[in-house]
């Protein structure tokens, strides 16, 4: 067979550096290639080269799993997180997203009843689709186990309660919300650090408590949030799933399959204006392709205003589904296995990312959470400088903006472990319920 890549003459790094020199016309190399992000606190460069001794070369399907754990596609499930309502309305909001294109549903049960959950899942064939449950009461736990014994579930069933329950069989038990830190307003090796931290102390104590670490992995799902960044953003997925197996790897699995992290990625709303949906609809485009070029397992495109007082989200729901199904059924990029593999300059940022979020996960497991609850609280004030004095410009948001009074109002209902959730428009009133 020829080598294909023999047929084109390749310049060396010194040749390609002295051109380089000359059209820079004496600006310097470092000046102009070699770059540092204040946020993500990554050191980069603007180019790269086949022979750099930190490329791996690796491909798709095996360890250390950068390029991913599929050999078969690169297909993901699209996902819907159901918003609470009544029973009733949440089980036609359900069915509606089915029939939109969707492959994946999120359930939080709240606090219903055995009977109100029935009405929520009626006539959705879960054997079909994945989902995910969070419950909280030991009645949605015995009906979940009902419905597991009855229907193929294939997802997760998360316990958000005080009350301590026997893993439910089959299907995942416990998630990592690294998003938290996303939420928060901090960057990306924060973010890697801290779901693998948490992942490995979950993975510890389920292997202590009697569990092979093959099956202890199996039971662990990590939430990912995207971030703007968007080659940032594409290489921290590959760098994640790279640490976490060599995280698992050291236990010693039996099966290399147990290596490979089960991930879910979701936008987020750091970067999102309830004055200007057109931009939000490009944000979560970009987003969401950097997911699938990272090799997700679930992508779930939020409503932009979803943490608003504004209650219809059927348009803006309809229009984050359309974006994944554009992806998958118009740019095919559920065909093509690591889309983005073979960029050398992305591996060295991969690697770059690599290198300081392990740093990050080392530090974790030393000294523990709280320092990196005033490092993210540092990063995220950063942030929210920079937005304001337009060193980092939002079109929307501090830039170009909608100067009519805003009819609606940034709604935050959660509290992560770090904290309350950063929201970078300003003009919009803040309500904050927790």
């Amino acid at each position: 067979m020829t080598d294909f890549y023999k047929e084109f003459s390749t310049s060396t790094e010194a040749e390609w550096l002295d051109k380089v020199k000359i059209d820079l016309k004496g600006k310097s190399i470092d000046e102009a290639l070699h770059k540092f992000h204040p946020i993500e606190e990554i050191n980069y460069s603007s180019y790269g080269f086949a022979n750099d001794k930190n490329q791996s070369h690796a491909i798709p399907g095996q360890a250390n799993y950068a390029r991913g754990g599929k050999i078969q596609n690169n297909d993901w499930i699209n996902n819907v997180y159901v918003p609470k309502d009544s029973p009733k309305n949440m089980n036609a909001f359900a069915l509606k997203q089915l029939m939109n294109g969707a492959t994946g549903l999120t359930f939080d049960l709240h606090d219903f009843d055995a009977n109100q959950c029935d009405l929520i899942i009626k006539e959705i064939g879960f054997e079909h689709i994945a989902s995910t449950f969070y419950y909280s009461t030991k009645e949605q736990y015995d009906w979940l186990n009902k419905l597991a014994s009855t229907q193929s579930l294939n997802g997760s069933a998360i316990n958000t309660g005080n009350q301590k329950f026997e893993l439910i069989h089959n299907i995942r038990n416990f998630i990592v919300k690294g998003i938290d830190v996303q939420y928060a307003g901090g960057n990306i090796h924060q973010e890697i650090g801290y779901a693998l931290h948490k992942g490995h102390a979950l993975l510890y104590k389920l292997i202590n408590d009697g569990m092979s670490v093959d099956d202890a992995a199996a039971q662990i799902k990590f939430k990912l949030g995207i971030g703007s960044n968007f080659f940032f953003e594409v290489a921290k997925f590959k760098a994640f799933r790279a640490l976490w197996y060599t995280v698992v790897q050291s236990y010693k699995p039996e099966h290399s399959c147990s290596t490979i992290a089960y991930i879910e990625a979701e936008t987020g709303f750091l970067n999102k204006s309830l004055k200007d949906p057109h931009n939000n609809l490009l944000r979560q485009t970009t987003e969401a392709l950097s997911a699938v070029l990272g090799g997700v397992n679930e992508l779930t495109i939020r409503p932009y205003n979803a943490w608003s007082t504004d209650t219809d989200l059927d348009k803006t729901q309809r229009l984050g589904l359309n974006i994944a199904l554009l992806l998958k059924e118009e740019s095919y990029l559920d065909k093509v296995i690591d889309p983005a593999g073979g960029a050398y300059i992305l591996d060295d940022l991969m690697n770059s990312i690599k290198e300081k979020s392990w740093t990050t996960f080392q530090k974790l497991e030393k000294e523990g959470i709280d320092f990196l609850k005033s490092a993210i609280n540092s990063i995220a004030k950063t942030r929210i400088e920079k937005a304001e004095k337009q060193e980092n410009k939002h079109i929307g948001i501090n830039k170009y903006f909608n100067n009519e009074p805003s009819k609606t109002a940034w709604k935050v209902e959660i509290e992560t472990a770090f904290g309350t959730p950063v929201i970078l428009e300003k003009d919009c009133q803040i309500e904050v319920q927790l």
